[in-house]
Parts: structure tokens; C-alpha cells; sequence
């Protein structure tokens, strides 16, 4: 997975690790990329922490589990090329494969659906939705990032993103994504602790969230 991601596309690329303790940290530094320890926990603190080292116009965020696709990633940088602010590979749209698809019953898509469904009725419009709120496969240039006043430090950051590019009129531009098999282990966000982390977020951000 590693070797198949386009490092040379881009101007800038290193790691946030989560203190990893099984060697990911030499597999990149090895092949040469730029590798920070992640100072506090959490995803949304990782994100914001390569916000933080980001030295050009935006970023681009991927997960090496085998759940995205590297191909992918030249296409958000294509568009975020061509003035887009905020992309967002979708596991939802038309042409899009979801890893539960094949499954009859498919809890986490429908949750996610549903997430997508309440934040559009609430701050989207006709001309900005969404429709994938958990996939973090997404580019998104620096000034959408710092308009948006992102403060999540856990999981819910992917979801605070999508909220508040609705709530500031960021336009959010979505593409088709097949989502694959994860390379090892089941997922570290169990879905009844995620549904319930990103209901509290939806409370958060229509009673104390920026507006």
C-alpha cells in the first residue's frame, strides 16, 4: 500500500503517527518521508496537527489501511488544482462502492446516510450537501480549513468538517470512490461508541458550534 502512493504528485508529504509501536514509522522514514509524532490523541488531533506542519496552499488526507484508494488522491489534488476548497472521496453517490454493499445488512452505511441526511437538512442547501460525512479520504485548501474553525480532536473531526463547511458556505465537491478491504484488523471506531460520538457533535454544533 505504501509503494503505491503517489509521494511524487505532490510538493509536500509526511505522517502524523499515532506513536505506532509496530514499525510503521521506519517503513516511511526509510523510503524517506517526513514522519511526526502525534503529540496529542485522537484523529481529529492528528489532523489538526498536520494542519499545523503543512507548509503549501492544502491538504490531502489518507488512511493506509486498504480501506482507500491511492489513485484517488492525484484526483482530489486535481481538483483542489482547479479552484476547488473542499473534496471528498464519497462511498454513497453513484459509481461509489461501499465495503457493506455486498452485505444484506449494512448498519454502517445507513448510519452514515442518515448523518449525512440530518446535517443537509439543517445547514445544507440545494447547491451544497453531502453525501459521505466519515470518509476521510478528502483534500481541502488551508483557508476553507482555517474559515472553518475546526476544534475536534476525536473521531467526529471528518463529520465537524462537512458540518461546517455547510454552516460557512464552503461548496463541497464530491467524486465516486471504491472503498476496499482493510489490509489488517477490524476498525478501531466501533459503530454504536461512533453513532453516539457523532450525535453529540450534531448537539454541539447547533447549540455551541460556530455559526
Amino acid at each position: 500500500m505504501v509503494d503505491r502512493i503517489p509521494w511524487a504528485g505532490f510538493t509536500e508529504a509526511f505522517v502524523v503517527d499515532g506513536n505506532s509501536g509496530d514499525g510503521t514509522r521506519g517503513v516511511f522514514e526509510e523510503r524517506g518521508i517526513q514522519v511526526f509524532c502525534q503529540t496529542k490523541p485522537g484523529l481529529g488531533a492528528a489532523m489538526l496537527e498536520a494542519r499545523s506542519h503543512c507548509g503549501t496552499d492544502g491538504l490531502v488526507f489518507f488512511h493506509p489501511d486498504g480501506n482507500e484508494d491511492p489513485a484517488d488522491l492525484m484526483v482530489i489534488r486535481a481538483f483542489l488544482a482547479t479552484g476547488r476548497s473542499f473534496v471528498v472521496a464519497s462511498r454513497m453517490i453513484q459509481g461509489a462502492f461501499n465495503e457493506e454493499d455486498t452485505h444484506l445488512f449494512r448498519p454502517r452505511k445507513w448510519a452514515n446516510r442518515l448523518l449525512g441526511f440530518t446535517a443537509n437538512r439543517l445547514w445544507g442547501s440545494r447547491k451544497n450537501r453531502t453525501s459521505d460525512v466519515t470518509n476521510g479520504l478528502r483534500g481541502i485548501t488551508c483557508a476553507a480549513w482555517d474559515a472553518m474553525g475546526l476544534d475536534s480532536t476525536d473521531l467526529t473531526m471528518d463529520f465537524q468538517m462537512v458540518i461546517r463547511a455547510l454552516k460557512r458556505n464552503i461548496v463541497i465537491t464530491e467524486f465516486p470512490t471504491r472503498e476496499g478491504e482493510r489490509i489488517a484488523g477490524a476498525t478501531n471506531f466501533k459503530s454504536l461508541d461512533t453513532g453516539i460520538a457523532e450525535l453529540k457533535l450534531i448537539w454541539r454544533e447547533l447549540f455551541g458550534g460556530k455559526k
